[in-house]
């Protein structure tokens, strides 16, 4: 019957649409070397591999802070172990001043001692990317005398950067800690009135730095003390953000990629039922003497 021709004919191409459609398939997949390439392939595995992205895009940022974060603890770091330098001369000139008594001597250590100032202050207002290291988040030198009195000029800001999901570290340290603007005595004022024995040859004042100088000392020690930890936090959660980012695309790799003689495979039994389909259905068109006569 007619019908049953017609029928026969609209099957045959669906039949067409459809393998030519999982052949281009199967090249897509051969030629990307993906499973899938949209959602509709595989709804499970796209929604799985999207969310592995998402982790993915977060250890790379995670790993970007880390990156940045310890940039940040080395440059203090760095300040601070050439303060300690500073320092360590200030308390052997101390020591030599206390045992030479002569004024000539006391007045060429009181120069030394002027020109380590102005380096500790320059250490103290040090920058990076336009913003004082030691400062906060203000845009001021850290230290500056003020009406003849060292003052700490930053704020309190804290540096922070996420290093995990639940872990965020401090980068940074404030003036007022580290040169000891929060106890009896700063850095600064410590060193003008250690300059200010030695010209007005006080042993007694001399005496007094000695003591000023190693509480100093100790202050920006144990400021190297809490970056030491911090650089320590983040180099740790750089291997554990490498650790995870293999993992994550180790598993990405194993929901997406296909295996390339599988997807060869795959391609080849697809072709050969596309090529069947076109076969059949240039078959079942072959018009024939009894199509005419029914």
């Amino acid at each position: 019957m007619r019908v049953t021709h017609i029928g026969t004919y609209r099957a045959s191409l669906e039949r067409i649409t459809s393998t030519a459609s999982e052949a281009g398939q199967a090249r897509d997949r051969l030629s990307s070397g993906k499973r899938f390439t949209r959602a509709s392939e595989d709804p499970t595995g796209m929604s799985r591999a999207l969310e592995l992205r998402a982790s993915l895009r977060a250890r790379e940022q995670e790993g970007r802070n880390a990156t940045d974060g310890l940039m940040w603890v080395n440059l203090a770091d760095g300040k601070l172990q050439t303060t300690v330098d500073q320092l360590q001369r200030l308390k052997e000139l101390a020591v030599r001043g206390a045992t030479f008594t002569n004024t000539d001597e006391r007045t060429a250590i009181a120069a030394e001692v002027a020109q380590i100032r102005e380096t500790i202050v320059e250490l103290a207002n040090s920058s990076h990317q336009g913003r004082g290291i030691f400062a906060g988040f203000s845009t001021n030198d850290a230290v500056q005398k003020v009406a003849g009195v060292w003052t700490y000029q930053g704020d309190s800001g804290s540096v922070n950067r996420r290093i995990g999901d639940t872990e965020t570290v401090t980068v940074n340290l404030t003036g007022d800690d580290v040169f000891g603007f929060t106890g009896p005595k700063d850095v600064f004022t410590a060193v003008d009135d250690f300059e200010a024995s030695l010209l007005a040859n006080d042993s007694a004042g001399i005496d007094t730095a000695i003591s000023d100088i190693d509480n100093s000392l100790s202050t920006v020690l144990t400021a190297l003390t809490t970056l030491g930890a911090a650089g320590n936090r983040i180099e740790n959660a750089q291997i554990r953000i490498l650790d995870d980012t293999a993992t994550i695309t180790g598993q990405l790799s194993e929901i997406e990629d296909m295996d390339l003689a599988e997807a060869a495979l795959d391609m080849q039994m697809n072709e050969s039922a596309y090529q069947a389909a076109l076969a059949a259905f240039a078959q079942s068109t072959r018009a024939s003497l009894v199509d005419f006569l029914r």
